[in-house]
């Protein structure tokens, strides 16, 4: 098993519209584990959940001994909720707190996901962008029941609506994968404000040029604000050597 050394970079940015950033990042180059969270907009403890979740990665990853150590994300984002269910319903009775929670980690050359609501995980390998997670959404959920045709008559706020997301229910069903990675691969994560605001294309175009992890989330966050900038945006971006 080939090792990596990935060179990595991530920033969160209010965006254009909203008055409090409810993103959150985690990033630990040691592990080689990357996170970006989302806390829903709609509920009181938005910003709360995802720094939580961050905190929680903190601790968790301080336990774990060796860089190539592999983490269970599905039991990791399992434990997260658990802890994030129980204090939204302490904090915020009516409601609760509920974010989403994308991870990566690369141990050796396999890049390791697990993933819960409408963040994202890209891979640009040559001149392909792959989008490695799906969303759980109310408009993904149409387009699984009766094809991609449903996407005419979606209604706007269906793919904002989450059906899946951290903190919501004691039970979590958590999406998990691996693929087989390459020198020269380029890894996106992000929040909805950056892959829901600019197209596919661009996001390949902010990956593919020869430049660094750090310029390429400055370029794809000042691309999102560029169009409006309508939503919190963080990038986390990640080049294989």
């Amino acid at each position: 098993m080939a090792s990596m050394q990935p060179s990595s970079y991530g920033i969160t940015n209010l965006g254009k519209v909203r008055h409090t950033n409810e993103d959150a990042l985690f990033i630990d180059e040691k592990h080689q584990v990357y996170a970006v969270a989302d806390g829903l907009g709609g509920l009181p403890g938005g910003a709360k959940a995802s720094q939580r979740i961050v905190q929680l990665l903190e601790q968790t990853m301080k336990s774990v001994d060796s860089s190539q150590e592999r983490v269970d994300l599905t039991e990791l984002i399992s434990g997260i909720n658990g802890i994030v269910f129980k204090e939204g319903l302490d904090a915020c009775p009516l409601s609760g707190m509920g974010s989403t929670l994308t991870i990566g980690q690369i141990v050796g050359d396999q890049l390791l996901i697990g993933h819960i609501g409408d963040s994202a995980a890209y891979l640009l390998r040559d001149d392909d962008l792959e989008k490695l997670t799906i969303d759980h959404t109310m408009a993904q959920e149409l387009i699984e029941r009766q094809g991609e045709s449903a996407q005419d008559v979606i209604p706007p706020e269906y793919s904002h609506t989450l059906t899946r997301c951290v903190g919501q229910s004691k039970n979590l069903r958590v999406d998990s994968k691996s693929i087989t990675i390459k020198p020269g691969d380029r890894l996106l994560l992000c929040t909805d404000g950056l892959d829901k605001v600019i197209s596919r294309e661009a996001i390949k175009k902010g990956l593919a040029r020869k430049q660094s992890p750090e310029e390429a989330c400055h370029q794809l966050t000042q691309m999102a604000n560029d169009n409006e900038g309508p939503d919190n945006i963080t990038v986390i971006v990640i080049h294989t050597f």
